[in-house]
């Protein structure tokens, strides 16, 4: 009797450790930053009383807010589709067998292999206005860190390279495991590379491409790291996000609460994003 009870018990002991830990860490921080964006919150944290949607209509109303808002929406528009592009055609250019496709596949995993804030950092000497290698290149003294279209574009421009390996990997992989006999019906029916490209390959990755389009939308709209590090949201507030106001207003400045709205913006339109991206998913792509 005894065993056949712990035989019962047994799944959900084994998943009982990862469901504490989600609750601790994930859950729990979660709800406590919703309630303290519906609250007036002390320096030291405690919540002094309830104020509603108060924070909420002072952050809408906050030209920091509107400012962080536009240049999140614009990096995201800048950031997704060029990012997909641009490794998407690695991922094809690197798809078929070769030596020099192999090192550069290998090329184009390196920086997995960075730190993330050491690789910013290398940016930021490369971005110099006088002494950068972009400017010595292009032949133009750009302001990368005095003009806000400038700055976003170098931003812009660090967020692919970060992003570059890990999703070049993904597409390169999906490529792989397309079936050989699929690809050599195509060549024997002689398809073009606009038809095999339309008919076989798109259907085939288009998986891993919703996966990428969703982490992507999702690093643009909580990107941080990078703005913090390279332009501290300026010239001007022009490249301030809002996961940095975020920090500025929660952690720099100690209004807890307008942090917590802000963060709560984030994730209710990240959320959103996220909800139509897997809507298309389960109307247009194809699983085997």
């Amino acid at each position: 009797m005894k065993g056949s009870r712990l035989r019962k018990l047994s799944p959900y002991l084994y998943v009982a450790p990862a469901l504490v830990l989600a609750f601790l860490f994930s859950y729990r921080p979660f709800f406590l930053t919703l309630l303290d964006s519906l609250s007036h919150v002390s320096l030291d944290g405690r919540i002094l009383r309830f104020v509603g949607l108060s924070n909420y209509r002072a952050l809408v109303a906050s030209e920091s807010f509107q400012d962080s808002w536009r240049n999140t929406l614009t990096f995201t528009g800048l950031f997704v589709p060029i990012n997909l592009v641009v490794t998407l055609a690695l991922a094809f250019a690197t798809h078929y067998e070769s030596r020099t496709a192999k090192v550069s596949k290998i090329a184009l995993m390196l920086p997995m292999a960075v730190a993330m804030s050491s690789a910013v950092m290398v940016f930021k000497t490369l971005f110099d206005e006088n002494l950068g290698l972009f400017n010595r290149i292009i032949g133009e003294r750009i302001p990368w860190f005095t003009n806000g279209t400038a700055a976003m574009g170098m931003l812009v421009i660090s967020g692919i390279w970060l992003d570059i390996g890990f999703d070049f990997l993904l597409f390169s992989s999906s490529l792989s495991n397309i079936p050989k006999d699929l690809e050599e019906v195509a060549d024997l029916e002689g398809a073009s590379f606009f038809q095999r490209l339309g008919y076989l390959e798109f259907p085939m990755i288009a998986p891993t491409l919703v996966f990428v389009l969703a982490n992507n939308l999702k690093d643009a709209m909580l990107i941080s790291a990078p703005v913090m590090i390279l332009t501290e949201g300026g010239p001007y507030r022009s490249t301030q996000t809002l996961v940095y106001q975020m920090y500025l207003e929660g952690f720099k400045g100690g209004n807890i609460a307008l942090g917590s709205a802000i963060a709560t913006v984030v994730f209710l339109i990240t959320f959103l994003l996220l909800l139509v991206i897997l809507a298309i998913q389960r109307r247009k792509v194809f699983y085997q």
